[in-house]
């Protein structure tokens, strides 16, 4: 990461009670409530460190006149708080934007914890202090002199730790990482996409009725909802396959229905409404996600433009981005009220909506890093891969005209690529069934021919998978360096994982073989790892890594103001909008020289008022 910019550290208190506080508000939420209030601001630079306190306009005048905030970078530990704070609070927009908290995540994704007083202590620094704890409810006018005191030498110590922190994670921070987690941090604390006040209350008072319409014509009372058999039969009324377990008590397999069921409670976020709001009151919600959802951003959009709050290197494993916030802006999902909550997103006047998709990109990755060369070379002409792989399947030729063909073959192409058997490619086609008009389930027999098929079309894939699994995870186990793991050099086991050299990757952190599996620990658990998983594990980190690096030269000369999964949204203004979309093109048709002429890349774009009209 550059070093020739001077690096200002800050930490800010604020006041909380049991009601106002950041565990029960949004982020922006709280800091634009009229109950805010700054305790107190720690700045740090070139080894000093100076406390501001007072009213508003006294940290204000104080802030403002310290530096030229447009020539210096700002680090602070979860920069999306303190820099909301300085940008809506105090008018202050640094040339650039760090954070430890998202260094943190990218360097070290294994802690349990991310927290500044668990880095300081994984790096062997001082313990963080513990004088905030007493501060419950108190104002600033409200605390005494020593506990000021006290207060201060807290957040002083906060803002050395934060810069201890920095400076050690800047040697792992490559600079286009650091250009990363800027724009990130941008996007929040420059918010430009505004919401739709009049549509989105439309849309939320529409899935209020649309649930209250479900429990009235399904008749559900209490007992249908708790009996598991009842609900069961209900869930496969609307072709979902009940989720089961093995029950730990009798060892037997039983339905899965608790809210600590992960497959049951994902159910929630189910494309068929119906099913999400049956989830929903079975596990005694009393709002839909749908409806939650919502209703959030009509509260943001009330509140003026629309932060959009990523998480840098959020996916622990693959370094994607994920949701936070109380609001996910990776998981809007295409159908029903999200759908409309889409186009309810739209750009300020004089502005245009612009998306960028690089397209296929994962199908794209996994096909090259596994040498399947006969499909790289049909993508690089820019053959359809759903409707070539749905020819096989139906011996005919199959268009985009022929939706539920290619649907079928769309399904096989991006379900099967990481290993997945005949009944959960089953499972897959069934859950599409119950959302996509024109698609029929298959039977078990079909998807163990298409699943039979797919791998033997796709010998290189299947190849690659044994691969990772005999020779990637050993080799990463046994700490060698340099292994390439596409067996062309692009990649090589690191730091008990994988990645581009130099730059941050994939981490098994204490990767095990026992009782016949690899498993690896992340967080407070440990996950099962095997070679198809590691495929995606590398493949998703790849092509993330491309979209990644495209996005930071999109984002160059067009602020890119949401990044979704393989997506990058500007908003540039109208007569700005020809060169943009122009510009973004280009970016997207280039990959870094590390993949160029390796992994054929294509892109898709459209302008539009809306995020939704655009999408």
């Amino acid at each position: 990461m550059r070093s020739d910019m001077q690096i200002v550290t800050i930490d800010f208190e604020t006041y909380y009670d049991k009601e106002f506080s950041l565990s029960k508000m949004q982020t922006d939420e709280y800091i634009m409530d009229s109950r805010y209030q700054t305790i107190m601001v720690c700045v740090r630079s070139n080894g000093v460190s100076k406390v501001f306190a007072g009213s508003e306009e006294t940290i204000k005048a104080k802030l403002q006149s310290y530096c030229d905030w447009s020539q210096v970078g700002i680090r602070c530990h979860n920069t999306l708080f303190d820099g909301f704070i300085l940008s809506y609070r105090y008018g202050i927009k640094p040339k650039r934007w760090l954070d430890t908290l998202a260094q943190a995540r990218m360097v070290y994704p294994y802690l349990p914890s991310h927290s500044l007083a668990n880095v300081a202590k994984y790096m062997g620094l001082e313990d963080k202090g513990t004088a905030v704890h007493n501060m419950l409810g108190k104002r600033l006018e409200d605390m005494t002199t020593q506990e000021l005191t006290d207060y201060a030498e807290y957040c002083r110590q906060d803002t050395l730790l934060c810069e201890q922190i920095g400076e050690r994670l800047d040697e792992f921070t490559p600079e286009l990482e650091a250009r990363l987690i800027d724009m990130t941090i941008r996007m929040f604390t420059e918010p430009t996409l505004v919401g739709d006040e009049a549509a989105i209350k439309i849309l939320y008072d529409e899935e209020v009725a649309r649930k209250e319409g479900l429990m009235a014509l399904a008749n559900l009372d209490k007992a249908d909802l708790m009996s598991n058999n009842k609900f069961a039969e209900r869930l496969k009324l609307h072709g979902v396959v009940p989720p089961t377990k093995v029950s730990p008590k009798t060892g037997k397999e039983a339905f899965a229905f608790a809210k600590t069921d992960k497959a049951f409670v994902d159910l929630q976020e189910h494309d068929n409404l119906d099913v999400a709001a049956l989830v929903s009151a079975r596990l005694g919600a009393k709002t839909t996600i749908a409806e939650t959802r919502a209703l959030r951003f009509l509260d943001m959009a009330r509140r003026g433009p629309l932060p959009v709050y990523l998480n840098f290197w959020g996916a622990k494993t693959t370094g994607r981005y994920s949701g936070g916030n109380k609001v996910n802006w990776q998981n809007l999902p295409a159908r029903g009220v999200s759908a409309g909550l889409r186009k309810a997103l739209r750009a300020p006047e004089g502005h245009v909506v612009l998306v960028g998709d690089s397209s296929n990109i994962e199908l794209r990755t996994v096909m090259a890093l596994a040498g399947q060369h006969d499909v790289v070379e049909k993508l690089g002409r820019g053959v359809d891969m759903y409707c070539d792989f749905a020819s096989k399947l139906f011996e005919r030729e199959i268009t985009k005209a022929d939706k539920p063909e290619r649907f079928l073959g769309k399904t096989a192409m991006l379900g099967l690529q990481y290993g997945a058997g005949a009944e959960r490619f089953q499972e897959m086609v069934r859950q599409a069934a119950s959302n996509v008009a024109g698609i029929e389930p298959i039977s078990l027999s079909r998807a163990q021919a298409i699943v039979a098929l797919y791998r033997e079309v796709h010998y290189e894939v299947v190849d690659f998978w044994n691969y990772c699994q005999k020779v990637v995870l050993p080799d990463i186990a046994n700490g060698c360096s340099l292994i390439p793991v596409d067996r062309n050099g692009w990649f090589i086991t690191q730091n008990q994982g994988f990645g581009r050299p130099g730059e941050p990757g994939v981490v098994y952190h204490d990767l095990k073989y026992d009782a016949d599996e690899w498993t690896y620990q992340m967080g407070r658990q440990r996950v099962r790892i095997y070679g198809p998983k590691v495929v995606e594990n590398l493949c998703q980190h790849a092509a993330m890594k491309i979209v990644m690096w495209q996005t930071a030269r999109i984002n160059h000369l067009h602020p890119v103001r949401l990044s979704v999964h393989d997506e990058a949204v500007c908003v540039p203004r109208i007569e700005h909008a020809v060169a943009a979309r122009l510009h973004m093109e280009e970016s997207l048709r280039m990959t870094p020289q590390w993949c160029r002429g390796f992994i054929p890349v294509d892109c898709e774009t459209e302008i539009g008022p809306s995020y939704g009209d655009a999408k």
